[in-house]
């Protein structure tokens, strides 16, 4: 049970080749070697309750797919209820943060600070600052030893974040974008091991996700599963054995479902190549025959996301591009950037018109009026200015698909968003409500769009400004490419208790500004969905500051010209910052950074 305090809280070579194919390297996240394995102790002759109750928690950490050693902590009617493969892994600071609290003569309570949850198909949650974990255990005499009695609801698995961290890796589940041959990635946390693939692999076959619902498609038929149970892998290739209902999908979908499987298998080492079969029998593409290696070869991949070695600032009423990487008293040697105007540049803006966007072309400005109740548009020279259709208007943004985004208040006071077609040749259209009922009540205050077009991060609150929460959610769009609707909302970044803005560093991961208590500074925290906050999960370290980027009081907004490497920041006082490793230099005076489409 889980409940939250009221607290604030290679061998050796001969140079580097001249020639050949460009291959992908490494992954950042990929394990390199045999990982570490922890062999825990069974419980010794005369052991107290609280050292059997210790030792089977500690227990948790083995990698043995039997269990055994765990098992032998407990009463002979509870290794049924053990359900380290069903229930959820709760993640805890670290093993010395374990409380054992006496309950009675025959049943204990074991509490500690709960860092994250892990359900059973590998969905990371976050959980705010002062969040306890706690159990009841019952405890009994077996041959003259005490052993556990597990609760009837069941147990998963209690793992500190060293541990975790060492048994866990993140890994990606594709899926396609309805109109297009973009693919979309949902990370997943599932345990390491010679199973890896097979797990990946039924992932792969489940549905699409709540909070991914509408926004993308999965060319795998409803209701196929393995017909065996596991993906072999010879010689570099995975063969997914399927069900009969695969043979359901048309050649679209099976390009799909293929691309996906190769997509997500391929994130194992040992596979290069994916084969699918029915029921044993190969299938095979037009073309390209039996094997695929790479998502490509099929003409599906991720979408690219581009960086930018200027960004236009607006200062007072005028704008110019500067260089981010130029930082003072930077040593390294580096060829400037060309900070000439570009076409699409503004010369001018009266300074009434703030929050200010540019479109993923350049060509076109966006900017809330002074009663934040009026949109603009600056193309060719020419403005537009759109009839109030909603109060209290965040900083818009363009999509890549050619509209226009921007939230706020409906007439009758609920929060929202709205999106209209960039087009210059629709500035007549008017912005439409895009369907989210989950934002009821709440007030939008800043929004962002992933790469791929697919998924929206909102910051919101409550009525009175409280109650600050991040949200990740699918994009759903009519056939045309305009957006109707968001998905259930996924939860992220839960440990900030307060949000100023936010941006996608690329299809993974975002920074947003926050912070945790209310008497600590505002810093930009890098994240990724699905994946937590750096610096606030453990990874094995009593305190992890030195993972978190260095506080910036007084920001405002936030966005990058590329990656976390990137990153640009205004703050209230009129000055830009830009990052240079953990510190963040002045770069020049401005209100706005303008980025194509951030």
């Amino acid at each position: 049970m889980l409940t939250a305090l009221a607290v604030l809280g290679v061998s050796g070579c001969g140079g580097l080749p001249g020639d050949g194919p460009v291959l992908e390297g490494r992954r950042l996240d990929e394990a390199i070697g045999d990982p570490v394995r922890v062999l825990p102790q069974k419980p010794f002759d005369g052991a107290s309750q609280e050292q059997i109750v210790l030792g089977f928690i500690r227990s948790n950490e083995d990698v043995d797919e039997s269990r055994e050693t765990g098992k032998s902590y407990l009463a002979p009617q509870s290794p049924d209820l053990w359900r380290w493969t069903s229930e959820d892994v709760i993640v805890y600071d670290t093993a010395d943060d374990l409380t054992v609290k006496q309950l009675g003569p025959e049943q204990v309570e074991v509490s500690t600070n709960a860092v994250a949850r892990v359900s059973a198909d590998g969905r990371y949650e976050e959980l705010p600052p002062g969040t306890r974990a706690t159990v009841t255990f019952g405890l009994t005499k077996v041959a003259g030893e005490w052993r556990i009695e597990l609760p009837r609801t069941g147990f998963g698995l209690w793992l500190d974040s060293a541990a975790f961290d060492r048994l866990y890796e993140a890994r990606r589940i594709y899926y396609v974008t309805p109109s297009g041959r973009r693919l979309v990635p949902d990370i997943r946390w599932f345990p390491s091991g010679s199973r890896m693939v097979t797990t990946l692999a039924r992932s792969q076959l489940a549905p699409v996700p709540d909070y991914l619902a509408g926004a993308v498609r999965s060319g795998v038929p409803t209701a196929t599963k393995l017909s065996v149970n596991a993906v072999p892998v010879n010689n570099g290739r995975a063969q997914v054995n399927l069900t009969e209902t695969a043979l359901k999908a048309d050649p679209i979908e099976r390009a799909s479902m293929w691309a996906q499987l190769t997509a997500t298998l391929g994130q194992v080492a040992s596979v290069q190549a994916v084969g699918l079969a029915v029921q044993g029998v190969e299938l095979e593409l037009p073309g390209i025959g039996a094997w695929v290696s790479t998502p490509d070869e099929l003409d599906y991949g991720r979408v690219p996301v581009p960086s930018f070695d200027t960004a236009l600032i607006r200062n007072g009423v005028t704008f110019a591009r500067i260089d981010p990487l130029a930082i003072p008293d930077n040593s390294v040697a580096r060829k400037p950037a060309d900070t000439g105007r570009k076409p699409g540049d503004p010369s001018t803006l009266s300074q009434e018109w703030t929050r200010l966007a540019m479109s993923v072309d350049g060509k076109e400005i966006a900017a809330v009026g002074p009663d934040q109740s009026h949109l603009s548009r600056w193309r060719d020279g020419r403005s537009t200015v759109l009839a109030p259709f909603a109060g209290e208007l965040t900083t818009p943004v363009y999509d890549a698909a050619g509209y226009l985004w921007v939230g706020g208040l409906a007439k009758n006071g609920t929060g929202g968003l709205w999106a209209t077609h960039a087009d210059p040749t629709a500035t007549g259209e008017r912005p439409r409500r895009v369907s989210a009922p989950w934002l009821d009540g709440r007030r939008v205050t800043a929004i962002a769009i992933s790469p791929d077009d697919a998924r929206l991060l909102v910051i919101s609150t409550n009525a009175k400004g409280g109650d600050a929460r991040l949200d990740v959610s699918g994009i759903v769009r009519a056939p045309s490419g305009q957006p109707t609707g968001l998905a259930a909302p996924w939860r992220q970044a839960e440990a900030l208790t307060s949000m100023r803005d936010v941006v996608w560093l690329d299809g993974d991961s975002y920074a947003v500004l926050g912070r945790i208590g209310p008497d600590d500074p505002v810093r930009p925290w890098t994240g990724t969905v699905g994946g937590g906050l750096d610096g606030i999960r453990r990874h094995g370290q009593a305190e992890p500051q030195d993972t978190r980027l260095a506080a910036v009081p007084g920001a405002v907004s936030i966005t990058t010209v590329g990656g976390a490497r990137g990153i640009m920041i205004v703050t209230d006082t009129g000055q830009v910052l830009a990052r240079a490793g953990r510190t963040w230099p002045v770069v020049s005076n401005g209100t706005d950074i303008l980025v194509p489409g951030r």
